[in-house]
């Protein structure tokens, strides 16, 4: 790889978010063992989706800003084509993985699926869409077969928005929403003591101020790269990063402290870590376990729930009991990131590939 003020190129390999994206990923997914294990071996890891959010906002700008506003090389609707090509795979993957857990847990516990409640809530998912309605297990959830949908939700709906307004997104205008959306962040996490509010239970607004102030951050960020992102950066100020930033996603503040830390991590901490990874050279031995780091954290956020779910299950019914929470952090979850890899080679990487070929052929088609 050429040195960092060389790597202009808009396809060149962003190695450094690709690597905290996978160990964010990672940290969720410990997160969410936390029912099985009887404890949150990683309990600020909710703060992953705010570092997803801002990375994308500087992965789109990166990739699209430039097609879509500069060049006008690529039509708000040829960029949702894009978005959705990109998240759906996986995303009707985890969901097909959650109805199966889904229906395996309601076998194991007796409980009877409520016909009605069961299409309408497989229908909305399939769409995309949050299940308004329910689900007939007794915990309401707006995602119920595979619960951090709810962030792929906010994603694919701030990446919409933001393709059809490109054009009309000054920096102006972008720092104005920039601004509103973080006085709106600030009251909700103070006032609840934490940035966690999960939209999962109806309460989807609460996501908006999170999606609206990171992925505007990381757009921003973009546009003024040259300004904001520090030069020089050595290879062990780099991982220093990463290592800090993978500690805000693992250890809590005293309770009294979580909602400014909160604030702090998502306001400065993290967009200082996608400036710094970004300019940051990462040739050597750390390069290919950060690239596949990056390459299977899309996989492992949108089917961990489910795979613990099924895996778990499995491993009861096998009569091995409840694991040991040592089994669970030393064989399920390395082989839930294995499968992660696995997936994203064999079925998603082919199934996006397909799609887009298909969506050429077809432009190729009506021009000619």
């Amino acid at each position: 790889m050429h040195q960092a003020k060389k790597m202009t190129s808009n396809n060149r390999r962003l190695v450094g978010l690709d690597g905290i994206r996978g160990l964010a990923a990672i940290c969720v997914a410990v997160h969410h063992t936390e029912g099985f294990v009887g404890f949150d071996a990683a309990p600020a890891a909710y703060l992953a989706v705010d570092l997803f959010f801002c990375l994308s906002g500087f992965v789109i700008g990166h990739a699209y800003e430039k097609k879509l506003i500069q060049e006008s090389s690529l039509s708000a609707n040829d960029f949702a084509i894009k978005r959705l090509i990109r998240l759906y795979p996986l995303y009707l993957l985890g969901l097909l993985l959650g109805v199966l857990a889904y229906a395996g847990m309601s076998l194991s516990r007796n409980q009877q699926m409520d016909p009605m409640l069961f299409a309408t809530s497989l229908i909305a998912s399939m769409f995309f869409m949050p299940a308004i309605g329910g689900t007939s297990l007794k915990a309401p959830n707006l995602f119920p077969f595979n619960g951090p949908s709810w962030s792929l939700f906010l994603e694919i709906v701030i990446n919409l928005a933001y393709g059809y307004a490109a054009r009309m997104l000054s920096s102006g205008v972008l720092a104005i929403i920039l601004l509103a959306s973080w006085v709106w962040l600030a009251a909700q996490t103070l006032a609840h003591g934490s940035a966690d509010l999960i939209p999962l239970d109806g309460a989807l607004l609460s996501g908006f101020p999170r999606v609206l102030f990171s992925f505007t951050l990381g757009i921003l960020m973009y546009r003024y790269r040259e300004r904001l992102s520090p030069s020089g950066i050595g290879k062990a100020a780099a991982v220093a990063v990463i290592v800090v930033a993978t500690a805000l996603l693992v250890f809590q503040a005293p309770a009294a402290l979580v909602g400014i830390k909160d604030l702090i991590a998502i306001t400065a901490l993290f967009p200082l870590a996608v400036l710094v990874l970004y300019t940051a050279n990462f040739d050597g031995v750390l390069r290919q376990p950060l690239l596949i780091a990056g390459e299977a954290s899309y996989a492992l956020y949108a089917i961990h729930v489910p795979l613990l779910g099924l895996l778990l299950g499995a491993w009861k019914a096998a009569g091995l009991g409840q694991p040991p929470a040592w089994a669970i952090f030393a064989i399920v979850l390395p082989l839930i990131v294995l499968l992660a890899i696995i997936v994203t080679r064999l079925y998603d990487e082919p199934v996006r590939k397909a799609l887009s070929a298909g969506k050429a052929m077809k432009l190729g088609w009506r021009r000619s």
